[in-house]
């Protein structure tokens, strides 16, 4: 009876704090059946070697100390899934857009020429004008904005090839998205990449609460590869991406888009005015 309780309380424990996580932090659902088995699994066995080795009060076995072996295989998990950075194959050719960051997409939108163009995070606005500095605006774009969980990888990815234009940093708080100022106060990067037949791609890195800060770590006149690693956000938060809109959109808002991996637009060649 004390193993049933044992397997059954670990697997709450460890679907309980997936739940959670799906449900407020915008987990993928998948991990669901994937690391949370896989979790739940790891935690029976370390659980199980101490109940058949270290006498001990039940009570205190369950829930305490399996409470606390699931927890911290949770964080040790977290910090395995936050800091890698795994290879990635860049598939499609030259006209092909690749994704800048790991995430869900939330908003693809419809920019005209000339508009400012915004970043929606939790249905704030936030105009982003320090965008308008470049060429990028000189003809209609799409404005797509990827969330990142704790669980997605927080290398951030050049979306074509070319040279970076501009590399603008705008110092802010890191207040919760749940505050209206926050999406017109946190932190913020902005990358422009332009390839030589004058492609022009923005990238625009967005803080939020707990996030220590935004990294690019390539700079202005640097040659990049679509796919490339060219920065960071550490403890996530949201990308948005600028591209021209003659192009084809790939993706669907809701879809768990990856970094240099996925394919969200292809280039159709000049825009038709």
């Amino acid at each position: 009876m004390e193993q049933i309780i044992i397997i059954l309380s670990t697997l709450i424990m460890s679907s309980g704090l997936f739940i959670f996580f799906v449900a407020k932090g915008g987990f993928n659902k998948k991990y669901l059946y994937t690391d949370n088995l896989s979790l739940a699994l790891v935690s029976l066995v370390l659980i199980f070697i101490l109940y058949y080795s270290i006498p001990m009060p039940f009570w205190l076995l369950v829930p305490f100390i399996s409470g606390f072996i699931v927890l911290g295989l949770f964080i040790l998990l977290f910090f395995y899934r936050f800091f890698r950075n795994p290879n990635r194959d860049i598939p499609g050719g030259k006209n092909d857009i690749v994704s800048g960051a790991d995430g869900r997409v939330i908003y693809i939108k419809e920019l005209e020429a000339n508009q400012i163009p915004v970043s929606i995070k939790k249905l704030r606005i936030a105009n982003v004008s320090e965008i308008t500095k470049t060429d990028i605006l000189k003809q209609p774009c799409y404005l797509i904005g990827v969330a990142m969980t704790l669980f997605d990888v927080h290398m951030n990815r050049a979306l074509i090839d070319g040279r970076i234009t501009l590399v603008k940093h705008t110092d802010g708080t890191a207040i919760g998205l749940n505050t209206p100022k926050s999406t017109i106060e946190n932190e913020r990067n902005t990358i422009v990449i332009e390839r030589e037949d004058g492609l022009v791609a923005g990238m625009v890195q967005i803080a939020a609460r707990w996030v220590d800060r935004c990294i690019v770590s390539s700079g202005v006149g640097e040659e990049v590869k679509r796919g490339q690693v060219i920065g960071k956000i550490r403890w996530g938060s949201q990308l948005d991406m600028i591209i021209p809109r003659n192009c084809e959109i790939l993706v669907r808002e809701g879809e768990q888009v990856y970094a240099g991996s996925t394919i969200i637009a292809k280039n159709l060649g000049d825009l038709k005015e």
